[in-house]
């Protein structure tokens, strides 16, 4: 995929990620002459309608927000079999990641950060959109210090289906709020929650709620308060404390109703301690440009905390209900109900046997586990030639005895891989062999050789063509030259010639010798194939090789009772020279002729009464 120009203009240089569904290459629009990052989906995926769907509505939920916190559409198209996504190109950190590398951040850098996630989530739900999963793995932080929510992968319009799948929890578990974990209406409300929890994380450097699987997590969002944000982070004012409650409230009506109620209490409380941020420093090895909490407070003469208690802000209304979100309720306690049974199920202590889940699909996996009462996780997803979501391996295996809610490490196919076959006619064949090795094909055998006006070991054809898109591996048949074809010429005699002779000549009309018999100091007496047929170069020729001078003596006498007086008698001899007449002469009856006759390489005699053969005699 490197190298290709989808649509006559986007330029893929590089991958620099990719998940399940999706692929993002770093890429050059040689249109504009600008870096940006496109999104591709799987070709595992192009044949099935529904997830194509689900990447289109990716494309055009993003495609319709416009904000400065929000990462930018170009483009939505498909080239071929290719379906993509032109973004932004961002350089910069996860949020994740620069939690991880500094543990808890600033007040000030925590109020900055949150407040233009909101102002993004407020620019999103006007839209319709809700993001679905928000998580500090999907937030960036840019060298230059601005904040950008990104992946909209599982964002739905409101219009749409809001309810979680069946058996699925959309989203993060550390994250989701408590109407996902128990399969209820999702909206804004789900995203202000999730904001919550990532508020709570960069003041205290953990995740509210932590657990051995991902029910018993769920049910704690479901059930349980996290430790105070003061407790863990002693330095994080009691007004900033109320904001993360208030967005973690359970009850949807207690929570901030819109994200843009959330946006304002943050730029409030920047603004009151009159604290401008820059996050430019959390992304690159110099020192944060913020100070601490409680260096600010020593500098204003005071404290952040002492500042808001002074006036604590009012305690928020309770809205009357309306009658359906009885309803709702009602709902949410059947599942909650279920959740609840869930976890009585998988209470710690008892012990399982690990059934074997390699082979299974990963829907039938997590069915044979959680039949035996496992969690699971997808760890690796590895190209295979299994089918895509086929089970690999498993971590624990099969057989060994595990307590009740283990989860299960499971690697699973991502399908076979796919790349585009390079073209290499007109390469030569060594050449031709490492390009399509190092694309990950084989070079079929029997090599095809034919013979072409390319130059010797060129590559005239390909078969599949070049630029198909196939799984690696696949064998590609080559058909190769071996130069222009030969002309026919006619076979000159080699009789008579010694073999040192004979294989000069060969080499001078570049025939090849061939099979050599008989004595190999002697002559050729036999040549296949025979002088005057109609050979081609590089064709090999058979010698049969006899003595360099054969003698014989031959003795002939006219029948005395023969009725003519009168016989004419021929004489002929055959050797490598060819068949001759040696004498004619006239005999009468009871006469006897007798001669010695010498031949080269072998000898053939012939004598012949009144044209009647009489003796024939045949010498090595």
């Amino acid at each position: 995929m490197i190298g290709r120009v989808l649509s006559n203009r986007y330029e893929l240089l590089e991958r620099v990620g990719g998940g399940g569904m999706a692929f993002v290459y770093k890429a050059r629009d040689v249109r504009l002459n600008r870096i940006v990052a496109v999104k591709i989906l799987s070709p595992h995926f192009t044949g099935d309608e529904d997830f194509v769907r689900k990447f289109r509505r990716e494309a055009q939920a993003a495609a319709s927000l416009s904000s400065p916190n929000i990462v930018g559409v170009f483009d939505v198209g498909q080239d071929g079999d290719v379906h993509y996504i032109v973004m932004e190109f961002l350089h910069g950190k996860t949020l994740k990641q620069i939690i991880n590398e500094k543990g808890r951040l600033s007040v000030p850098e925590v109020l900055q950060i949150g407040k233009q996630i909101a102002e993004a989530l407020q620019v999103a739900h006007k839209h319709g959109v809700v993001h679905r999963d928000i998580k500090p793995h999907n937030i960036m932080i840019t060298a230059d210090g601005h904040v950008k929510v990104t992946d909209f992968g599982i964002a739905r319009a409101v219009t749409g289906s809001t309810l979680t799948e069946t058996g699925a929890m959309v989203g993060s578990v550390h994250y989701i709020s408590p109407e996902q974990a128990r399969g209820g209406i999702v909206g804004e409300l789900s995203d202000i929650y999730s904001l919550g929890v990532v508020l709570y994380e960069m003041l205290t450097g953990q995740v509210p709620f932590e657990g051995d699987t991902m029910f018993s997590i769920a049910l704690k969002h479901l059930q349980e308060k996290p430790r105070a944000v003061r407790e863990l982070n002693p330095g994080v004012p009691a007004a900033v404390e109320r904001i993360v409650l208030k967005a973690m409230s359970k009850d949807q009506a207690s929570r901030y109703q819109t994200a843009d109620e959330l946006a304002a209490d943050l730029r409030r409380l920047l603004l009151a301690n009159d604290q401008h941020v820059s996050l430019q420093g959390l992304v690159g090895e110099l020192e944060p440009v913020v100070q601490d909490t409680e260096e600010l407070e020593k500098t204003r003469g005071g404290t952040v905390n002492a500042a808001k208690e002074e006036n604590p802000p009012a305690p928020p209304k309770r809205r009357r209900r309306p009658w359906w979100h009885y309803l709702l309720l009602l709902g949410g306690l059947s599942l909650l109900s279920a959740v609840v049974a869930l976890f009585i199920i998988f209470r710690p202590g008892a012990i399982v046997e690990v059934p074997n889940v390699v082979g299974y699909s990963l829907t039938d996996a997590q069915r044979i586990l959680a039949n035996n009462k496992l969690g699971f996780s997808v760890g690796l997803e590895l190209y295979s030639e299994e089918e895509p979501n086929v089970v690999l391996d498993q971590d624990i295996p099969e057989g060994r005895k595990v307590r009740v809610g283990r989860v299960v490490t499971l690697t699973i196919s991502k399908g076979p891989e796919y790349a585009d076959v390079p073209d290499v006619t007109g390469k030569p064949l060594r050449e031709a062999r490492i390009e399509l090795q190092n694309a990950g094909f084989e070079v079929g055998e029997p090599i095809n050789y034919v013979y072409s006006d390319a130059p010797e070991d060129t590559v005239v054809s390909q078969n599949p063509t070049g630029n198909t898109r196939l799984k690696r591996s696949t064998r590609i048949m080559l058909t190769v030259s071996q130069g222009p074809e030969p002309q026919p010429f006619t076979m000159p005699s080699l009789l008579g010639l010694s073999v040192t002779a004979a294989q000069q000549r060969l080499s001078e009309l570049q025939l090849v010798l061939g099979d050599i018999s008989g004595p190999m100091d002697g002559i050729v007496v036999s040549q296949t194939p025979p002088a005057n047929s109609q050979v081609v170069a590089g064709q090999g020729v058979s010698l049969q090789l006899g003595p360099r001078e054969v003698t014989a003596i031959i003795s002939y006498t006219v029948p005395e009772n023969s009725e003519d007086n009168n016989h004419r008698i021929e004489i002929l001899r055959e050797d490598v020279n060819g068949l001759v007449l040696l004498e004619s002469l006239r005999l009468k009856r009871g006469e006897t002729v007798q001669r010695t006759i010498k031949g080269a390489g072998y000898l053939r005699v012939i004598v012949k009464d009144e044209g009647v053969v009489v003796v024939e005699e045949v010498y090595p």
